[in-house]
């Protein structure tokens, strides 16, 4: 089996049809549908059921997909090990929100000017959608908190955070959910470990939230707690980048919630040259 026919087989059944992954692999899709029927006739079984316009993978056609994720991504990673001895070409850097405005910009303008052959891209998204991304092999190397043990991935703790409760300003002292005024969270979308730390310590000290409204940035969590919208959790770090502190009063979180660290991680086996620069500019 050619690898471009298994890059194909991994293309139809993960953008769910022909039409969407000839566009995915920039080809027309009658040419996509003469690799899978070859494929097919290959090994001598029905990998999709065809309903229409509608492609069902079959037990066989999952099994395959399974191998073939596993055949293209040690091919890629054997391309770039000998492709890779020196920094240079694409590194596809994920961050929470948080890490990219506060942590990010020093580092990253380093990189820079030490690997200029390097080219960046920088993807932001919660913890959970860029632990994904790096798992389906979109992303390189993200930094996230609160890592899932996870014998695929490698990973070095790099940055120390320091939580904190943000409220209105005046607000009387918090040193548990029972001292908050208005119950409502203001936090990211689901997948958030900040808000996962936050609604966590309501439920450990058994107390409701009024209501979890999700927000799109930090500028955005902490423009609400000024207004009075409620109570949000922010790394100290981004806290000072926000102009208007003077309108919030911020409390102090025990170290079980409010200590926090930011991992760098990649995929185990795939630590590239373009990984390595970026961590020699964390390390040095």
């Amino acid at each position: 089996m050619e690898l471009s026919y298994l890059k194909t087989l991994i293309a139809v059944v993960e953008q769910g049809g022909i039409t969407r992954a000839a566009e995915y692999l920039n080809r027309v899709p009658s040419s996509i549908t003469t690799r899978i029927i070859q494929l097919e006739d290959n090994l001598g079984v029905q990998l999709f059921i065809r309903e229409g316009k509608r492609l069902l993978v079959t037990d066989k056609g999952q099994l395959l997909y399974n191998y073939a994720k596993q055949i293209v991504e040690l091919a890629n990673e054997a391309e770039l090990q000998i492709k890779s001895a020196l920094p240079k070409g694409k590194l596809r850097i994920g961050a929470m929100e948080s890490t990219a405005a506060a942590r990010l910009p020093n580092l990253l303008a380093k990189l820079h000017l030490q690997y200029p052959q390097i080219d960046l891209e920088l993807t932001t998204g919660t913890s959970n959608s860029l632990y994904e991304g790096l798992l389906s092999n979109q992303l390189d190397a993200v930094f996230i908190a609160d890592t899932p043990a996870d014998d695929r991935l490698d990973k070095l703790g790099v940055f120390k955070e320091q939580l904190v409760i943000v409220a209105p300003k005046d607000h009387s002292v918090i040193n548990t959910p029972q001292d908050i005024h208005k119950k409502t969270l203001l936090v990211f979308k689901d997948g958030c470990s900040y808000r996962d730390r936050l609604v966590r310590w309501f439920v450990e000290h058994d107390v409701k939230t009024e209501r979890i409204a999700e927000l799109s940035s930090y500028h955005a969590i902490l423009g609400g707690v000024s207004a009075g919208m409620g109570v949000g959790i922010v790394p100290e770090a981004v806290l000072k980048l926000f102009p208007d502190k003077q309108t919030l009063s911020v409390h102090k979180l025990s170290k079980s919630i409010g200590s926090a660290v930011t991992d760098l991680v990649w995929r185990k086996g795939m630590l590239s040259a373009n990984i390595a620069a970026l961590q020699s500019c964390l390390t040095t």
